[in-house]
């Protein structure tokens, strides 16, 4: 055994200095390798310090609240072996230059996979050193991941939602990029955009109350109690999702963000609230919070879905439980639901923005909507995909077998019925419904030019009141354009 002293450590390659949120092991418990000992914050981050070694936490340097440049004393300790916390002893791999192959990045010593939330930099875009390029959520956190060298970026390889493995290519780049070491057999797991579905609870073996730091920074937002809630994570964790349920208007609703309007997203056939995590996370980046979650039938929501009634009935419960004003965002079949919900909810809705809006001509994509509801293979989710533009097909073996065995459940067939008939009759009309809105509710529609599933003729039939756009994508806009799509929710109301 040998003492050590432990340092502020550098989390990122422009992290100059950290604060201390709290400490994880008390002075003389002892901790393993791996174990998280202290819950840092940096300019980019909140994570949670893993113990590089075995040992025994003497004693500790610093508290909560304070800021301790990188490399300064944070603590005393007993370790197993002083080689496990060196910094620097082996070199790191060089680095190459030309075009290269940018892998998904280690943030922290026990990450093994990490979710693409969005691109920062478009694809054929350059880029600074230190710039941020993409946004990634791993289980303990959400965070920007900058360039440690400038460069462009030629081609995405993994498309938001995509959960990626360690060290697994996620870009082609033309510059200088640090290897990254994948763990032994890696292999790619399914992105989020398959079904969210609830994991069994598993009892905590040690005593320990496990959180990510996401959950407990939320926690202490919204004056929850971690110990009266129920892990869903690995080993009983208890994770955002988890907090957010607590508080949350609805089982199941996500909210998340602070100030701002609240929008409420709601999604299209076939889809989940994981199709709004591109949207939703730029939306609160621009200073508003965000509302998402899985209509019956779709997702982890096993709840019949019979018709469109019982979609809105569903959405209306999460409505009315949330604050307002809220500015209401529909896909597809969710413009319908949203256009049902402003209807009753008057002067609650302060906006409404209908995405490629079915309802609005006589004719839509039987082949897509009849198929999904009767898909059993990867193959047929694949093709299908497809139709919705560009980014529909890029979504990897694993998530596509995910989402056949969901389709296969057959949970989605009754609602197709109900939305068209076989030959791709609409029985859904949503002009009528526009048209006895308020005049001062505000209201936009976007359709896609090269939309293979709703006409973009049917924008024609629109009332006059509604501000209509177009832009060059197929049939899911807010994966095509993300960027012009959060610039069309965020003109807002009129009088704002």
């Amino acid at each position: 055994m040998t003492a050590q002293t432990l340092t502020m450590p550098r989390l990122g390659e422009t992290m100059e200095e950290g604060t201390v949120v709290g400490w994880l092991v008390e002075p003389g418990k002892p901790f393993k390798r791996g174990d998280p000992i202290l819950e840092l914050e940096t300019d980019k981050t909140v994570v949670e310090f893993p113990a590089l070694g075995d040992g025994v936490l003497d004693a500790v340097l610093v508290g909560p609240g304070d800021v301790v440049p990188v490399g300064a004393p944070i603590a005393s300790a007993t370790v197993t072996n002083a080689a496990d916390w060196s910094d620097g002893e082996e070199p790191a791999a060089p680095p190459v230059s030309g075009t290269n192959i940018l892998s998904m990045p280690r943030l922290g010593e026990t990450m093994e996979e990490g979710v693409i939330v969005q691109w920062l930099v478009a694809e054929g875009a350059a880029y600074g050193r230190g710039d941020a390029i993409l946004e990634i959520e791993t289980d303990k956190t959400v965070a920007e991941v900058p360039a440690l060298y400038e460069g462009r970026l030629i081609r995405i390889l993994a498309q938001p939602g995509e959960r990626i493995t360690v060290g697994h290519p996620i870009a082609e780049v033309e510059g200088q990029v640090e290897a990254v070491e994948a763990p032994p057999a890696a292999v790619a797991t399914a992105p989020a955009v398959a079904a969210v579905v609830p994991a069994a609870h598993v009892p905590k073996t040690d005593g320990r109350l496990r959180a990510t730091p996401l959950a407990r920074r939320i926690a202490r937002q919204k004056g929850v109690a971690l110990e009266t809630l129920q892990g869903t994570g690995r080993r009983g964790r208890i994770e955002r999702a988890d907090v957010e349920r607590a508080g949350s208007p609805a089982p199941g609703v996500e909210v998340e963000g602070t100030g701002g309007r609240l929008h409420l997203l709601i999604h299209g056939f076939a889809g989940d609230r994981t199709a709004w995590a591109v949207t939703a996370a730029a939306l609160r980046r621009a200073g508003h919070r965000t509302a998402v979650f899985d209509l019956p039938g779709h997702g982890g929501n096993d709840a019949p879905a019979p018709d469109l009634a019982a979609l809105t009935e569903a959405a209306m419960a999460v409505a009315t439980g949330l604050p307002g004003p809220l500015v209401l965002v529909g896909h597809s079949m969710g413009a319908a639901v949203a256009v049902a919900l402003a209807a009753r909810l008057g002067a609650k809705v302060s906006g409404l923005v209908l995405l490629t809006p079915a309802g609005c001509g006589p004719q839509i994509g039987a082949e897509f909507v009849y198929g999904m509801a009767g898909a059993t293979t990867a193959g047929e989710v694949g093709h299908l995909l497809r139709l919705l533009g560009p980014k529909g097909g890029a979504l990897s073996d694993t998530v596509l077998a995910q989402m056949a065995a969901q389709m296969a459940r057959g949970r989605l067939k009754p609602l197709a019925g109900a939305l068209a008939s076989p030959e791709g009759r609409q029985r859904v009309d949503l002009i009528r419904s526009l048209e006895t809105l308020p005049e001062a509710l505000p209201i936009r529609a976007l359709f896609g030019t090269g939309d293979r599933v709703v006409s973009p003729t049917d924008a024609l039939n629109l009332p006059p009141r509604v501000a209509v756009h177009f832009l060059p994508t197929g049939h899911m806009p807010q994966w095509d354009a993300p960027r012009e799509v959060v610039e069309l929710i965020l003109k807002g109301p009129r009088d704002e």
